[in-house]
């Protein structure tokens, strides 16, 4: 009666429509159902339960879309229509609190899919449990190899960090990973992966027994020396001490990718291939972009990046990384801040903590135009406060500064001094400084 035109639904009007349609043959009169389903009580009965306040074509075309979604549902078998309580939430919705409702369950239906990417949580739930993690210092990584200035500042190798070292060629930055980060692994005990494309591993074997030599053992060998070869039997009795220490106290506890096609689809492969045996600390050497990608040289950078991350961040396989990043030529200023890494610089987004780090200048030192000051803190033995205590820089020596241009773990205002000796690679952790930011070269 609605679709052809009527909108008077009372009882003459009801049995004009009746008499009006003709009886088909085989099948019961309009009137035969017309009976069968109540009359014209029925009729009153639906129009009792429209809204009386809402008297208008819109509300009721809406009603009529409602039900006539209803119905689909039905028959598609999406409702059940025995249970009450759902048939009467269903009934009592307008067309789009029922359209909302509907949708919501079919998002829930299939929220499990792909569900690794995303993890929901209640922020304010398990407050005491964070508290009590908090308390245990279960957010602190392991430390790096005898640097408690470095280490109080960035709280050591954390999982789920990315971390950038950055420094300018030929500085030493695969020399810093294995004292610092790899040698620091080892005395703790974990496992780590490192991945790299620049060095085979002939060359990170022989730079580790030095290390171990001169730091673990104090038996000191200049890696000039090793690398000449037909050195006496001291030195080789040296170096097999380190060895005999390194396969006694950590067998098989770090893995050595050489890459030598650089794909950054190869090193998550080998991050998920290994982070359920345990190894959960990955250093990769040297980072930059994959042209395989087919993109500009700084998109492709930024996309590793993200991709490295959402690999190695906490909600996935929750991996502590450092990552080396060559210095951007002609960015060597006294002050160094995150333009360093150039065009690139959109990989620092994802990062927690970028070092990044130069050789002290010569007319740095004492006594000269632009001399540092470096000092370390120490404590008053009369008033019980702490106080800086000037360290004074031997122009004999190297040494490289470390600036901490991002740092979601603690403070950037300081610098850290290491001491640099490339024979026994030895980066001793010496003093703090504050450079200053006039952008002179």
């Amino acid at each position: 009666m609605y679709e052809n035109g009527i909108r008077l639904f009372d009882d003459v009007t009801t049995y004009s429509y009746l008499t009006s349609k003709p009886k088909e043959t085989n099948r019961k009169s309009y009137f035969d159902y017309y009976n069968q389903y109540g009359g014209y009580q029925t009729v009153e009965e639906v129009i009792s339960e429209c809204d009386g306040e809402k008297g208008n074509d819109e509300y009721h075309f809406s009603e009529i879309q409602k039900y006539e979604s209803l119905r689909n549902l039905q028959k598609q078998g999406l409702i059940d229509v025995t249970n009450k309580e759902l048939v009467t939430k269903l009934t009592v919705m307008n067309l789009r609190q029922m359209q909302s409702f509907f949708q919501y369950k079919h998002k829930e239906s299939f929220s499990h899919v792909n569900s690794g990417e995303v993890i929901e949580y209640n922020l304010i739930e398990n407050l005491d449990e964070t508290i009590d993690q908090l308390e245990a210092g279960e957010d602190v990584g392991i430390p790096l190899y005898e640097s408690p200035r470095l280490n109080k500042k960035i709280n050591g190798q954390k999982l789920g960090n990315l971390m950038y070292l950055v420094l300018p060629s030929g500085v030493g930055k695969s020399s810093i990973i294995t004292e610092k980060a790899v040698l620091g692994l080892l005395e703790s005990g974990e496992k780590g992966l490192i991945f790299a494309n620049e060095e085979g591993v002939k060359r990170w074997r022989t730079r580790l027994l030095v290390t171990v030599a001169a730091r673990i053992l104090k038996k000191p060998v200049a890696r000039d020396t090793v690398n000449r070869g037909r050195f006496n039997a001291e030195v080789k009795t040296i170096l097999k001490e380190a060895a005999e220490w390194l396969r006694t106290h950590r067998p098989e506890f770090i893995k050595f990718i050489q890459l030598k096609k650089y794909r950054i689809e190869d090193v998550i492969n080998r991050i998920e291939l290994y982070r359920p045996l345990g190894y959960s600390h990955v250093y990769f050497d040297t980072f930059k972009p994959d042209l395989t990608q087919n993109v500009e040289r700084w998109l492709a950078f930024s996309n590793s990046a993200q991709e490295l991350y959402d690999c190695i961040k906490e909600e996935a396989n929750n991996c502590a990384t450092i990552a080396t990043v060559q210095l951007k030529i002609g960015k060597e200023f006294r002050y160094i801040d995150l333009d360093c890494i150039g065009k690139s610089a959109e990989i620092v987004e994802v990062a927690a903590v970028v070092l990044a780090g130069r050789l002290i200048f010569s007319d740095e030192y004492p006594g000269e135009k632009h001399a540092l000051k470096p000092y370390n803190w120490v404590k008053d033995e009369g008033f019980g406060k702490w106080i800086q205590q000037e360290y004074t820089l031997d122009p004999k020596k190297k040494y490289l500064i470390l600036f901490l241009p991002k740092n979601r773990e603690g403070s950037e205002d300081e610098q850290i001094v290491f001491e640099v000796n490339y024979d026994f690679n030895i980066w001793k952790e010496v003093a703090l400084v504050v450079v200053p930011n006039n952008g002179r070269q």
